[in-house]
């Protein structure tokens, strides 16, 4: 089952509306694994809400990440580090990863994205309400995610034979 981080920074900021909309929209796709994380190291989240990201190494576990962040913000300090720690990845660890922003006009922040050599889902137009907009990411992003694993599955198969 492919899996989707969502990850945000900032536990009361609406970047974690964000997050939240963008991972309701993940989870009405079929087959998809949602996980949500906050990512400041120093940051408690609420009791019941989301886990902190322990590591960068561990968005390797996942087929996609997409990051909530404010559009208009800088880019934080946290996501700022972590990206730096995924650049110094080799390119070829991120070559089938799923990328997408929410906050989408953060255009600085989806060039650094982009960098990193995955594939990157751009947020949909036409609807103007932020956290409408981030849902709906969410669901293209977690089709994308199994539009990708079901064609690496047909890559790595030892016959070549399509089978559903």
């Amino acid at each position: 089952m492919p899996k989707l981080l969502v990850l945000y920074f900032g536990a009361e900021s609406p970047a974690a509306a964000l997050a939240d909309a963008a991972a309701e929209g993940a989870k009405s796709v079929r087959f998809t694994e949602v996980d949500v994380r906050v990512g400041e190291a120093h940051s408690q989240p609420t009791p019941g809400r989301h886990r902190r990201l322990e590591s960068s190494r561990d968005v390797a576990d996942y087929a996609g990440l997409l990051i909530a962040c404010e559009a208009a913000a800088e880019i934080p300090d946290a996501l700022d580090a972590l990206l730096r720690d995924l650049e110094r990845t080799p390119s070829s660890a991120f070559e089938n990863t799923v990328f997408a922003v929410a906050g989408g006009e953060n255009t600085v922040l989806a060039g650094r994205v982009s960098a990193l050599g995955g594939i990157l889902v751009g947020e949909p137009r036409g609807a103007s309400d932020p956290e409408e907009r981030a849902k709906r990411l969410g669901a293209r992003a977690a089709k994308v995610i199994g539009w990708v694993a079901h064609a690496l599955g047909h890559e790595h198969g030892a016959n070549g034979h399509h089978h559903h």
